[in-house]
């Protein structure tokens, strides 16, 4: 005890808001730990690993942190901090008279240096957008998610983002079991399971309908002009189709990409298209009810509104494009594979290109019917199972493509 007390490594707020649930619980963090948590695997800190140590450090008894505390040089402290390329890559270490871990544990998250070339400091605060004062808490937090029975294989490199991304794309195959013809100057992309809303299939529709299988269908589907089977989410659907069978969307004028639970009558789809053709609108979603599920306050149907407002971008829920701005759009697609701020690129692509022709319809009203649940839900527990954590990929593509965060009205 006194020993890891005296050396002040220990995280003890950071420690007990993840174990304990709760930082105000700090004083009893370092004997939680001391009693249950270095058997159970917990850090005391980021860059100390008790599992790691003991399987290569075999001979130590008694509690691991305090043996490696007394001899940090040359000691496997964890697999994200390696001693020797830690010493090469800063001259300072030699001078500080400190051993290469103890100066790691100062300098490393306050300045941003690598502690090993497995971890990019910068990138990792910047992915999982850790404020300067939660460095330490955001790393043990990572860390605990990447081990144990519920691994989670999220990135520590933008390489590593970039192969999880790769491979992602790589196992989705495409299949058309119904391709055509047009017969519409308009088109809807529905991305369900067979469970979107039927009135979809309206006879009196006036566009063409693709149904996007993410799953193969378990029984006939209903008639439409395109049936497509593909795994993956929805934005690397539209990515893959752009890509290998660009035809299909970009004959017609405007289309119009839906989640299967987005409740409109194909009535209010013939309005909002043309709306857009009246108002010359490259790009635009139907507002929501005022019961649905929603992210943005400015995407809520206004009552006093014209008809529709300008907004900055629109949500990947519902967004319909013009022909020439999903051609112009046709690479922001493979940006991402959750979707997360595709959007937000997609507007400001759009906006660049062709002026303030972005915006929300409040004369078509949406109902949004399910909730977003980015920890509970069944595509993001997927998305992540593969590496895929869809805030991360926000934080990076905001950061790459310097993109406002936020939707609103202009």
């Amino acid at each position: 005890f006194f020993t890891i007390l005296k050396s002040g490594q220990f995280r003890h707020a950071d420690y007990a808001w993840l174990h304990l649930r709760s930082r105000y619980l700090a004083p009893f963090a370092l004997l939680h730990y001391l009693l249950a948590g270095e058997a159970s695997g917990f850090r005391p800190t980021p860059f100390f690993d008790p599992d790691f140590f003991a399987r290569h450090r075999g001979d130590v008894e008694g509690n691991a942190f305090a043996a490696f505390l007394r001899r940090p040089l040359g000691a496997p402290a964890c697999e994200e901090f390696d001693e020797a390329f830690y010493a090469a890559e800063n001259s300072d270490v030699a001078a500080s008279g400190q051993s290469p871990w103890t100066h790691c544990q100062t300098h490393v998250l306050s300045e941003l240096r690598d502690p090993s070339p497995r971890l990019s400091s910068a990138f990792v605060m910047m992915a999982y957008n850790a404020k300067p004062n939660r460095r330490a808490r955001a790393l043990m937090k990572l860390f605990e998610e990447r081990r144990g029975s519920r691994r989670v294989a999220l990135p520590l490199l933008e390489r590593e983002l970039k192969e999880n991304q790769a491979r992602f794309h790589a196992g989705i195959t495409m299949k058309i079991l119904v391709g055509g013809p047009k017969r519409k100057d308009n088109l809807v992309f529905v991305q369900t399971d067979g469970r979107h809303p039927p009135q979809l299939h309206d006879a009196s529709r006036n566009y063409d309908l693709l149904l996007n299988y993410y799953a193969p269908p378990k029984e006939p589907p209903a008639p439409a002009e395109y049936v497509v089977v593909q795994s993956g989410t929805k934005v690397t659907a539209i990515d893959k189709l752009l890509a290998e069978r660009p035809e299909i969307l970009t004959q017609y004028d405007y289309v119009l990409f839906l989640d299967d639970d987005i409740g409109l009558s194909a009535q209010d789809i013939d309005r909002l298209f043309s709306v857009m053709r009246d108002e010359k609108l490259d790009l635009a979603q139907p507002s929501l009810t005022p019961d649905s599920y929603g992210s943005f306050p400015a995407l809520y149907r206004k009552k006093d509104s014209p008809g529709f407002r300008r907004v900055n971008y629109v949500e990947i829920m519902a967004p319909a494009f013009s022909r020439r701005a999903l051609i112009a759009n046709k690479d922001s697609f493979s940006r991402s594979i959750s979707g997360f701020s595709v959007d937000a690129l997609i507007g400001a692509q759009t906006t660049r290109l062709f002026g303030p022709t972005t915006a929300v319809v409040d004369s078509v009203a949406a109902e949004h019917k399910r909730r977003i649940d980015l920890d509970g839900g069944a595509l993001y527990r997927f998305l992540t199972a593969q590496g895929i954590d869809p805030r991360v990929e926000m934080h990076v593509l905001e950061a790459q493509a310097g993109l406002e965060h936020g939707l609103r009205e202009v």
